[in-house]
């Protein structure tokens, strides 16, 4: 017996969410993975080896290893006691399973934001750019799908009752 129309409606929608889900998530991965990837190869020019030797073991180009440590070197540095080294690392962190909901609030919630500085010289101030190390990468986390309205409502919770 066929189901009745709605409960199929209801059924894919169930479906495409549980995709975008896993699409989020593996978006996340990729993008953690890369950074590490970048992280490592930075180590390693620190220890001595040549962009060449970098370039032979990962397969690609020297020219490529050298952008991989430019992006090494950009990334803010761990904060200790911290999961992750921006708000969005730790959003994009959770959205790959690496840590639960719990740690996720406890560390945005507590994060010391920089306060945010709108530059100067723009239309609208600069009111749509987000700011690195601001509470605007939470809400791009929000955005981004590696949160949802439910997770980040109980971090602007957490974030009052500590004020």
């Amino acid at each position: 017996m066929n189901p009745a129309p709605q409960q199929a409606l209801e059924a894919v929608g169930r479906a495409r969410d549980t995709e975008l889900a896993v699409r989020i998530g593996n978006k996340a991965r990729a993008a953690l993975a890369h950074e590490r990837t970048a992280l490592a190869a930075l180590a390693a020019a620190d220890a001595g080896a040549s962009h060449r030797a970098i370039a032979a073991t990962m397969d690609i180009s020297h020219v490529a290893v050298g952008a991989l440590i430019a992006k090494a070197r950009a990334l803010p540095p761990l904060v200790e006691g911290r999961v992750g080294r921006s708000p969005l690392g730790i959003a994009m962190r959770y959205a790959a399973g690496e840590i639960d909901r719990d740690t996720l609030v406890q560390a945005l919630a507590t994060w010391p934001y920089a306060p945010r500085a709108l530059p100067v010289g723009l239309p609208d101030g600069g009111a749509a750019l987000p700011v690195p190390g601001t509470f605007d990468e939470v809400r791009g986390a929000l955005e981004y799908g590696y949160i949802d309205q439910d997770v980040y409502d109980a971090i602007l919770r957490r974030r009052a009752e500590q004020r």
